[in-house]
Parts: C-alpha cells; sequence; structure tokens
C-alpha cells in the first residue's frame, strides 16, 4: 500500500514537472510588419544539435547544423517562406524577415540533440507570434462642446487612423488610461497640453493639443452666434421688402392697366352716342342766295361819259401834286 502510494506521487511529480517544462518552452514572441523576428532556440554547449524540425501551420524549415563557426544548412519546405529564414550559427536562432500579418501564429521547434554517443533526445519549444504595424501619430478630435457659466467643457478622443489591435492609450498630464478625456476649462485656468499617447506591444506614438486654444475656438464661436442671428434677420428683411416692392409694381401696373381700359371704352361709349343731323336748305333761300351773288358779281348798265368809257377802256397814270 505504502509503495501504491509513493508511485502514485512520483506519477503526479514527474507530470508536473514535465507541465512546467513545457511552459517555460513556450514563448510569446512579438514582431513588426515589414521587419524581422527572432525565435531563440538557446542551444546550450556540450548538448550537440543534430538537427531542427520547424513548423507552423505547416512545415516551415529544416536545419541541420555544420561544422563549429560555419552557418548551417536551411531547408525552407514553405513557399511562403523562400528567401526570408535565417539561422544564427551561434544558437541556432531562427530569424524571419519581411513579416506578413499572415505570418501571425504558432511555431514549433522539434530540437534533436546528441546526449552520448548511444543517446539521443528531442528538446520542443513554442512560439506564439503577434504582427503588429508601427503606429502612427494618433488622431484628436473634439465632440460634446459647450460653453456654460464661463465654463468650456470640451470631450477629446484619441484614435487610430486604421484600427489596430492591442492599443492603448494614455493623457498626461492627467495620467487618464482611456481614449476620451473630459475638459473643463474656465478662463482664469492656465493653459495645459494635453497629450494623447497610444501603444501597442511593438510602438507608441502621440499627439498634443492646447486647452486654451479649443475654449477660444468655443469663445469666439459663442460670440459670433448673435451678430450671425442678426445678419440672417437683415437678410430676411430685405428679402422681404424686395418682395414687397415687386408686388407692389406689379399692382400697380395692372390697375393702370384697368383704369387705360375703362377710359378707352368710355370714350368708346361716348362716340357711339354722337347724333350726326344733316341740314337740308329749301330751295327758296338757294335762290334767294344765287340772286344775291348775280347782283353782287354783275355791275348796272347806263349811260357813261367819256371820261368814265376812257377810264375803262385805257389805263393811266395821275400824278397829284
Amino acid at each position: 500500500m505504502a509503495q501504491h502510494c509513493l508511485w502514485i506521487l512520483l506519477v503526479c511529480l514527474q507530470t508536473c514537472l514535465e507541465a512546467t517544462g513545457k511552459d517555460s518552452n513556450f514563448f510569446k514572441v512579438n514582431g513588426i510588419l515589414g521587419e524581422s523576428v527572432t525565435f531563440p532556440v538557446s542551444i546550450q554547449e556540450p548538448q550537440q544539435v543534430i538537427n531542427i524540425a520547424w513548423s507552423s501551420k505547416t512545415s516551415v524549415a529544416f536545419v541541420v547544423p555544420k561544422d563549429a563557426g560555419r552557418a548551417p544548412t536551411v531547408t525552407v519546405t514553405h513557399q511562403n517562406y523562400f528567401g526570408r529564414l535565417n539561422v544564427s550559427a551561434n544558437n541556432y536562432n531562427l530569424v524571419i524577415s519581411s513579416l506578413r500579418m499572415e505570418d501571425a501564429g504558432v511555431y514549433q521547434a522539434n530540437i534533436n540533440i546528441q546526449i552520448t554517443a548511444s543517446m539521443t533526445n528531442t528538446i520542443t519549444k513554442g512560439y506564439d507570434l503577434q504582427v503588429y504595424r508601427r503606429l502612427g501619430k494618433p488622431k484628436i478630435t473634439q465632440s460634446l462642446m459647450t460653453f456654460v457659466n464661463n465654463t468650456c467643457n470640451v470631450t477629446l478622443t484619441c484614435s487610430e487612423e486604421k484600427e489596430e489591435k492591442d492599443v492603448t492609450y494614455s493623457w498626461s498630464p492627467l495620467g487618464e488610461e482611456s481614449n476620451l478625456l473630459r475638459i473643463f476649462q474656465t478662463s482664469e485656468d492656465q493653459e495645459l497640453t494635453y497629450t494623447c499617447t497610444a501603444w501597442n506591444p511593438v510602438s507608441n506614438n502621440s499627439n498634443s493639443i492646447s486647452s486654451r486654444q479649443l475654449c477660444a475656438d468655443l469663445v469666439m464661436g459663442h460670440r459670433t452666434h448673435h451678430p450671425g442671428l442678426l445678419s440672417v434677420l437683415i437678410v430676411l428683411l430685405l428679402v422681404v421688402l424686395i418682395l414687397s416692392s415687386v408686388l407692389l409694381f406689379r399692382f400697380y401696373k395692372k390697375r393702370q392697366g384697368s383704369l387705360l381700359d375703362t377710359f378707352s371704352k368710355s370714350s368708346d361709349a361716348v362716340s357711339k352716342k354722337i347724333v350726326y343731323e344733316y341740314i337740308t336748305v329749301s330751295r327758296d333761300a338757294q335762290s334767294a342766295e344765287t340772286r344775291i351773288y348775280d347782283e353782287i358779281s354783275q355791275p348796272k348798265v347806263g349811260k357813261t361819259s367819256s371820261h368814265d368809257s376812257k377810264s375803262l377802256g385805257t389805263s393811266g397814270y395821275e400824278t397829284v401834286i
């Protein structure tokens, strides 16, 4: 019974040691897009490496050491890694260059080592590769701006232009660990510069903004609100006056046209009422008029003196002194 309990204890101890050893051989590796990443193998002397087989979703490469001081032979077994793998001659660390986003994932190295002339052992090491972009300068935007009781209330939002994974934000000098920051600023407060810093596991970048400038813009907008409203009212008044003038002018023209029509109709009516009378003259009146004309036109016939005859037959000039 005691031997049975001892055997169970030894099995449990071995399982715990194996689990601890497995955890100690698993590494988290962060890489930068477009740059290089190294998987540490860290083989310690006097262990002699026979070969190393690298794999991920598929087989990646097979490494065979050469003589001391010479680079090992690396056989790439997947086309996605052609021209991008390198192995250090000193410690057999694997280097992947020109990282791509699809390179992310779990990698495994099966290291076969020579312990004695007749004994070999295999050490397995795992790597969790995460690929990140270098962060650009974060963008700070303003929202929910109010101006109440001479206090400027502004909410600032800090964000990356492209959505990235595992990004955290912090604000200084307040030490806020968030991408949002609310500012309460009065005209008596000193000017402060708020700096937002974006972090990811491989890089960080910052951007700053002045609280005084934010509130100055808000105050200016508040002051220009009423003049702007007054301008709108003046424009509306001008439009109303112009429309009224046009309508009055059209009404006047229409009224004048109606008066002219009335006057012309009245004139036509009067002209239609004119009575033309014809005067007829009797024959007696016409005969009398004829006789009078004859008496005037024809001279009387009688005796005339020779002097008169002469004067009638000849013409002369007399000089009166």
